[in-house]
């Protein structure tokens, strides 16, 4: 069931914004989101001017409870995206690509709850750490970055000989 909806036809030409409040709710339609948990404004702006439909959608907020990539440790990452769209009508079901939407001559609604969760979902960045959590107090688990550094070492000595006969073949 949609949550997140703006009116698309039957209003006057100008400019229409609208804010919704994303909360941990809305990802439990989304079973296998690496977004779990989080707290999200998301504004959108619709411009209407004759037949030239265009949608701004700005969320900001914070994604709750994702694992540092370097101790694994629950962190809090703050997000900021802005994506513009166009929205173009189509006679027939057309996939919506890139920053073009398409819509039916008569749809009175547009659905925003898979842009919302894409767009959160995309902005999660690519190495995530207590280094770009402003939320914290910036440091890793110690005692989890021993832990790894201990097991992760390579141990020369465990070396089978065998190898060192292939390395001199050249």
């Amino acid at each position: 069931m949609p949550i997140n909806q703006i009116r698309i036809a039957g209003i006057k030409d100008g400019e229409h914004r609208q804010v919704f409040e994303i909360k941990d709710k809305f990802f439990e339609a989304y079973k296998e989101s690496h977004v779990k948990s989080g707290r999200f404004t998301v504004e959108t702006l619709f411009s209407l001017k004759g037949i030239d439909k265009r949608l701004t959608i700005n969320i900001e907020g914070d994604i709750k409870d994702l694992l540092c990539d370097y101790c694994a440790k629950k962190i809090i990452c703050p997000i900021s995206i802005t994506l513009n769209f166009i929205l173009k009508e189509s006679n027939s079901e057309i996939d919506s690509i890139d920053e073009i939407i398409y819509i039916m001559p008569n749809q009175y609604q547009l659905n925003l709850d898979q842009l919302i969760f894409e767009m959160i979902n995309l902005s999660i960045p690519s190495r995530i750490s207590h280094k770009n959590d402003e939320q914290s107090d910036g440091e890793c688990d110690v005692e989890m970055l021993n832990l790894l550094h201990q097991y992760a070492t390579k141990n020369n000595k465990d070396t089978d000989h065998r190898w060192e006969v292939l390395k001199k073949i050249k």
